[in-house]
């Protein structure tokens, strides 16, 4: 397969709640597909799928979203979690004067359009949801600490967050050290996403990256019943795509074969595949991955 190209998008910004939000354009085809990331990333994050589409002239426009508190929308105010998101998607479709779309949603990402469809169904043709969307396993004691349940998740994403670089060759570098982003799955993709992601005050790098917004959406996902589980109520036709590995690369995935099974067995408009030799992160950064997600998004008419 092709070495992955990094295609630079054009971006614009729209009137949201509270502020400007950040989104990204690839292409200018008649079908608009509307992209939202997972909780510690950025529009970026859907480089290689927009590359795939655009190498096979596929009839589409991708727009990507920074989720406030993220990237280019990283001043933008809370309240955070998916809820607030979704209505900032519905709010781009509005700005762009779009009828129906396609949403594509990755880890967070995809609860956020899940919840959108629940919204404004009118305005969603069909998803497509990439690792998410159903609800993440984990132990909630009632006395539980929020960011001590959202560690024992995405602790590493986490983590990264405190981080601070001299430069930004110097996270680069820790990124290519990185079990499920370095190594063979890293890329001038994964690169340019790593270098978007900072900020500097002049003499330090650190993730541009709200800690308060990424709190704040880890408690609306995995713990706002209403939020988490909005694929179970609503009745857009559905392709999910799942990762057999987590998100440092080790087996099992977010999500259990017996579990994803059993959530297509139960809700007929949702059709799920397992992407083989992908972990959380390479479903969408990697080549592999990302022609599968870009296979889903060209599988069933596009909204137009």
């Amino acid at each position: 397969m092709v070495a992955p190209m990094w295609i630079e998008p054009t971006t614009l910004t729209v009137p949201v709640d509270g502020g400007q939000l950040r989104v990204a354009r690839w292409g200018s085809g008649a079908n608009v597909v509307l992209a939202s990331h997972g909780i510690t990333a950025n529009h970026r994050s859907f480089g290689e799928v927009a590359s795939q589409l655009l190498d096979r002239g596929t009839d589409v426009t991708l727009y990507a979203v920074d989720h406030r508190g993220r990237g280019g929308s990283v001043s933008l105010p809370g309240p955070y979690g998916l809820a607030a998101h979704a209505r900032d998607l519905v709010a781009v479709l509005d700005h762009l004067d779009v009828g129906s779309a396609t949403l594509l949603g990755h880890s967070m990402g995809a609860f956020i359009v899940a919840v959108a469809a629940e919204l404004a169904p009118s305005r969603v043709e069909r998803l497509v949801v990439v690792d998410g969307a159903l609800p993440i396993p984990v132990e909630l004691p009632d006395d539980a600490d929020v960011e001590a349940v959202v560690r024992s998740v995405i602790g590493p994403a986490l983590d990264r967050l405190d981080r601070t670089f001299a430069s930004p060759d110097e996270c680069v570098a820790m990124w290519q050290e990185h079990s499920a982003v370095g190594g063979r799955y890293f890329n001038d993709v994964t690169d340019a996403y790593v270098r978007y992601d900072l900020t500097t005050d002049g003499s330090i790098w650190r993730p541009n990256v709200s800690k308060a917004a990424v709190l704040d959406d880890g408690e609306s996902t995995l713990v706002d019943t209403e939020a988490r589980t909005a694929l179970e109520r609503i009745h857009a036709p559905t392709v999910l795509l799942w990762a057999p590995r987590g998100l440092l690369d080790e087996p099992p995935g977010l999500f259990s074969t017996e579990q994803v099974d059993e959530v297509v067995a139960r809700l007929p408009h949702v059709r799920a595949a397992q992407v083989t030799d992908a972990n959380h992160y390479s479903i969408v950064f990697g080549p592999h991955g990302a022609a599968q997600v870009a296979d889903a998004v060209e599988s069933e008419p596009l909204a137009t």
